[in-house]
């Protein structure tokens, strides 16, 4: 059976809601989602947010884990260049302890610039700090006194306790939508999530290189696939809850964001990025009959391991459609995948 997570979003419509209703909504995914069959629940990392994004997924990572028995949670991603790899092995290890082994550590390099001005680090070294970061926390994660030559930290002779409840240490799934990117997961993680807005050429591509470069360096390979879904009852009812996913979806056409595919060959503008061109061979979406067989042409096509879904996006749907459209996955597609 192909397990499958769920992405939370973690932010507002500008001046809509205050951010501690939207925590109270996540709790309520969460306990959902662990009742109708969801393996874990993600959570995303930006900084300084018009629309009140939350900065901290490890935390809420904890918090949800806290509230629930069985949901494997953590980020999707954080961002390694902003955190001292010590303090985010520790939280880590404290996390995965008090969920007794449901934390997952899943990170990137980062891309808005504006985060790293913030916090001192340099843009240019985020490939080498979330480098630096993975091998720490392997060595922290031991419990056994250490030292790293670090580049930008003094690392010598420390020891991490409590070493977490996983052993060796709780799963690094790194985000590589980039070559190199794709090339670093094969090399020093233990899983890739693969970028969710590439169709599904550009994926198995993808999915092909990263099991190359897991081989090469003698890693079992771990892909997970992530996509956006967009489930409903009907064809109208889901054409119609589709404008959410299309607001994204339009916002990653304006900044450039997909690789060059047939699919979008003849799209001048983001205002002729239409749902149905969007769907083909890219979102799940559909009737859950239409999901199963999307899904199973994905499973057949990619061979993921792991499957995280964003059904809800900065702009919708409102929380009880989002627990409607969560329910209606989880009891007429999961138990068939």
């Amino acid at each position: 059976m192909l397990p499958v997570g769920y992405f939370s979003p973690t932010q507002d419509p500008p001046n809509v809601r205050k951010t501690a209703v939207l925590i109270d909504e996540i709790m309520a995914l969460a306990q959902l989602a662990e009742s109708v069959g969801y393996d874990g629940m993600y959570f995303p990392e930006h900084h300084f947010q018009k629309d009140a994004f939350l900065p901290n997924p490890v935390l809420l990572a904890g918090l949800v884990g806290m509230r629930t028995q069985r949901l494997k949670v953590g980020p999707a991603v954080m961002l390694a260049p902003l955190y001292h790899p010590l303090r985010l092995a520790e939280d880590a290890a404290v996390i995965d302890l008090a969920t007794k082994g449901r934390f997952v550590c899943a990170l990137g390099i980062g891309y808005v610039e504006e985060d790293f001005h913030a916090f001192g680090i340099p843009f240019k070294q985020r490939v080498s700090r979330t480098e630096e970061c993975i091998e720490i926390l392997r060595r922290a994660w031991t419990g056994e006194p250490f030292s790293y030559p670090s580049k930008y930290h003094q690392l010598e002779n420390v020891r991490v306790t409590p070493a977490p409840f996983q052993q060796p240490g709780p799963p690094i799934w790194a985000a590589g939508w980039s070559k190199p990117g794709v090339e670093r997961a094969g090399r020093m993680a233990d899983g890739l999530i693969a970028d969710p807005m590439q169709s599904l050429p550009v994926i198995k591509e993808q999915a092909r290189q990263y099991r190359e470069a897991a081989a090469r360096h003698g890693r079992k390979p771990y892909y997970v696939l992530m996509r956006d879904c967009v489930i409903g009852e009907s064809a109208e009812q889901v054409l119609r809850k589709s404008e959410p996913a299309m607001y994204k979806y339009r916002w990653y056409f304006e900044n450039g964001a997909y690789v060059e595919d047939e699919y979008f060959k003849d799209i001048k503008t983001s205002a002729d990025l239409s749902f149905e061109r969007c769907a083909k061979d890219r979102l799940i979406a559909g009737s859950p009959a239409a999901c199963r067989d999307q899904l199973q042409m994905w499973k057949e096509e990619v061979r993921p391991d792991y499957l995280i879904l964003r059904m809800r996006h900065a702009m919708g749907p409102e929380l009880p459609v989002a627990l409607d459209d969560m329910r209606l996955f989880g009891e007429k597609v999961i138990p068939f995948l």
